[in-house]
């Protein structure tokens, strides 16, 4: 069990989350687009076929502040999407993945891209580049697993197979 900030959160240990993953796969998660919105911050990843964190991304993904942010961006035809951006931090310095996402199936998958990349300090950009996005088979996903009973944690597995958590800030 891990704490955050001045709330407890009671935070799943990999054994819960191997079984929650078991029936979203069977079940479906039951997360809806709405529960998705805000900042998530990381907190662990386990690498596939393992039952030990990785405990070194874990380290430098937690000292460099990593994070995910989705806001709803419905489009003009009513589609249900999100804006998103991935980030690490350093002091200062940040470096943000922006792009899109949305659900897909009853999991459900949050499959996304990114078309551009910033370098910037505080809030000045001092890089901006357009990316290549993919197509939509070669897109990253994460398979969405759970949500705590309050949402404040977030478990997905990635499209490499590693198991991630995160905590909504």
């Amino acid at each position: 069990n891990k704490t955050a900030d001045h709330t407890l959160t009671v935070l799943p240990d990999l054994k819960a989350l191997l079984d929650l993953e078991l029936s979203a796969r069977k079940n479906g998660s039951g997360i809806e687009f709405d529960a998705l919105n805000g900042l998530w911050k990381f907190v662990t990843v386990w690498k596939q076929g393992t039952d030990k964190e990785d405990s070194t991304s874990s380290f430098l993904l937690r000292v460099f502040s990593a994070s995910l942010e989705l806001r709803d961006e419905t489009t003009r035809e009513g589609l249900s999407a999100f804006d998103v951006t991935s980030s690490i931090r350093f002091g200062a310095l940040s470096i943000l993945f922006i792009g899109s996402g949305q659900l897909i199936g009853p999991q459900p998958i949050l499959s996304f891209f990114f078309e551009r990349i910033e370098l910037k300090l505080s809030d000045s950009v001092l890089f901006s580049r357009l990316l290549s996005i993919p197509d939509e088979k070669n897109r990253p996903f994460f398979g969405l697993i759970a949500t705590g009973n309050s949402g404040q944690w977030l478990s997905a597995r990635g499209r490499g197979g590693g198991l991630a958590l995160w905590q909504k800030l």
